[in-house]
């Protein structure tokens, strides 16, 4: 599974090359990527009146997700190594909002760092 997310990720044709999995009692809800696509529920509006047009991989997942649920979150860079994968504030507070009780991401070694919420 991580393979296809990973191959999902670096082929996303953006910047950074994020990866999330939503499980639902250890199975595969969805897997998303970053997407210059957006969501009604994740507008996000910033200081200057700018309306974001992107989607981050965690919100992509979220969209499908119950209270209960985990969530993996994986980024590479070009040549397919880890980077710091910890989800930005933004995409914390839907994570808490969703009702999500576990998130792992990985660090820059590829180890998964994980939070139980």
């Amino acid at each position: 599974m991580y393979y296809k997310a990973r191959d999902k990720a670096r082929s996303n044709g953006r910047q950074y090359h994020l990866a999330a999995i939503l499980r639902r009692n250890g199975k595969v809800v969805k897997i998303g990527e970053n997407t210059s696509k957006t969501h009604p529920r994740f507008t996000r509006t910033y200081a200057d009146g700018n309306i974001s047009s992107h989607m981050h991989a965690e919100m992509n997942v979220l969209r499908f997700s119950k209270p209960g649920d985990e969530l993996e979150v994986m980024r590479f860079n070009k040549s397919g190594d880890y980077v710091m994968a910890k989800p930005c504030t933004w995409c914390m507070s839907h994570i808490l909002k969703s009702g999500i009780k576990r998130v792992k991401y990985t660090n820059e070694e590829g180890d998964w760092i994980c939070l139980n919420l």
